[in-house]
């Protein structure tokens, strides 16, 4: 221990940490200030408290157990997904799926509900849902919530669909 603490700076840290014997923890400055002011960090707990609601209902396609979460800010719906265990992905597409990139098609989710509370499709989302309704999304190119979702708006997506 005597060999870490002689390699340690001497400033009011390492010289504490050398009579008391504790451990000492040292945070870096943020790269970008600006960020870590306090008006910004107010600002942004601004928009999260304006920021509505939105619930999203996710219904397996084999009907078993709904499972329901709070969207309170602009989210992707994949992340949103994967954040409450639901599964979209079955047999090896849970391993080999893009990751949410949009390249392989495998996150296909239908919206049965609140379709006005998604973001558009995008070109990778037309491209590989081509021959599906409008109500076909694939869920890592899609944005669900954020300021301009009106309160109490629900969205309700079938997860895992029957082709």
């Amino acid at each position: 221990m005597a060999a870490t603490l002689a390699t340690l700076p001497a400033s009011s840290s390492a010289l504490a940490a050398r009579r008391g014997g504790a451990s000492v923890t040292t945070r870096r400055a943020s790269a970008h200030p600006a960020r870590a002011t306090p008006s910004s960090r107010s600002r942004s707990a601004a928009l999260v408290a304006r920021a509505s609601v939105v619930r999203v209902e996710f219904t397996p396609s084999d009907g078993g157990d709904v499972i329901v979460t709070d969207v309170t800010k602009a989210s992707v719906l994949r992340d949103v997904a994967l954040g409450d265990k639901v599964q979209l992905y079955e047999g090896m597409a849970k391993l080999l799926n893009c990751g949410g990139m949009g390249n392989c098609g495998t996150c296909k989710v239908r919206v049965t509900e609140g379709m006005e509370l998604l973001s558009p499709r995008t070109d990778a989302e037309n491209g590989k849902l081509k021959g599906l309704g409008e109500d076909w999304r694939l869920a890592c190119q899609c944005l669900v919530g954020g300021d301009t979702a009106p309160e109490g708006a629900v969205l309700k997506v079938v997860n895992k669909p029957k082709k």
